[in-house]
């Protein structure tokens, strides 16, 4: 009989091992970090940067956007520097509708600044800071874009997403009307994938 009590007793201690086992897999699986965004690697960064350049060209401000006939055409970085590099890189000697490109760094607290920019490329920054940001820029002629989680569901105009070995896009409608920023036929003809 003791032998028997002692079975049934390892084999329950056994069973609750295995569930502890199994309940610890799904806690790591659950508490790991979300999927990586795409200006995390090198291939993700050149894609962004691409989109971006595509929407300064196929993109209509309103005229009351630029100071004046000679105003540069500005492209804003704010929250993080992954983005920086690139895109000076691929804006070396660009000029988008007759308009020298301009690509400056704004500070989080810079939101006056940020207003007066075409496109305003969102980095890593806290959540809070990113609402607020979008927030101050609402009515006015600015392309938000980023690819944080959720970005275009807070009130951001663009969101990238890693769509599996490709790039998707999620617009808010709303907030590109309510900057009076119009979208050509050929927006979204750019098509890219994930190398």
């Amino acid at each position: 009989m003791k032998t028997h009590r002692l079975r049934c007793l390892l084999n329950n201690l056994a069973l609750a091992l295995s569930h502890l086992a199994v309940l610890a897999i799904v806690l790591v699986v659950t508490s790991a970090p979300a999927s990586a965004q795409l200006s995390d690697s090198e291939v993700g960064r050149r894609v962004m940067v691409d989109y971006i350049v595509h929407f300064a060209y196929h993109l209509q401000w309103p005229i009351e956007a630029f100071t004046g006939t000679d105003a540069p055409f500005r492209i804003c970085v704010m929250g993080g520097d992954s983005l920086q590099a690139p895109l000076a890189e691929r804006l070396k000697h660009q000029r988008i509708n007759g308009r020298r490109v301009e690509l400056e760094s704004v500070k989080q607290g810079e939101l006056m600044r940020a207003r007066s920019c075409q496109i305003l490329v969102l980095g890593e920054m806290e959540r809070s800071s990113l609402v607020k940001a979008v927030g101050a820029l609402e009515f006015f002629p600015v392309l938000t874009v980023s690819d944080a989680e959720r970005f275009a569901a807070t009130g951001g105009m663009i969101e990238f997403v890693d769509s599996g070995g490709g790039v998707a896009l999620q617009l808010n409608k709303t907030m590109l009307d309510r900057a009076e920023l119009k979208m050509g036929n050929s927006l979204f003809r750019l098509s890219r994938k994930l190398d």
